[in-house]
């Protein structure tokens, strides 16, 4: 009994946190989305996908011109690894808004660096999406 309440304890945050992930796929169509990575990972899990899917499908429905596509690993560390792995994650994004069918919009990847204010471990491991409407 002990173990699975240990287990309890450890895993909860981050069954907590993955139903909060969840929720932004199932939210309805806007101009901006968020996509998490895992730590040091440039590959899209199944809700980071849903959720880059979701942006495709809006930026079609809405007939976007440009769609930005913006990375973020963090300002701790190696400047140069960093930069690297945030270009990485924004190409992985901008690579799955291709294959959801985006059409004719342009992605443009451009660099983001994080605030004080994010200073958060999960804030760091993002690529922000922010459809821009055609006109």
């Amino acid at each position: 009994m002990a173990r699975l309440s240990s287990f309890i304890r450890i895993a909860a945050p981050v069954f907590v946190l993955s139903a909060a992930l969840a929720g932004c796929a199932e939210q309805p169509s806007r101009d901006s989305y968020v996509v998490f990575f895992d730590r040091e990972s440039v590959t899209l899990s199944p809700v980071a996908q849903a959720v880059v899917t979701k942006a495709a499908t809006a930026a079609r429905a809405e007939h976007a011109s440009v769609v930005r596509v913006s990375g973020s690993a963090g300002t701790n560390g190696d400047a140069a690894v960093l930069k690297e792995l945030a270009t990485s994650r924004a190409q992985t994004v901008a690579t799955q808004l291709s294959n959801d069918g985006l059409g004719g919009a342009r992605i443009e990847m451009t660099p983001y660096t994080p605030s004080e204010l994010e200073d958060s471990h999960v804030a760091l491991r993002r690529v922000s999406i922010t459809i821009v409407p055609g006109h």
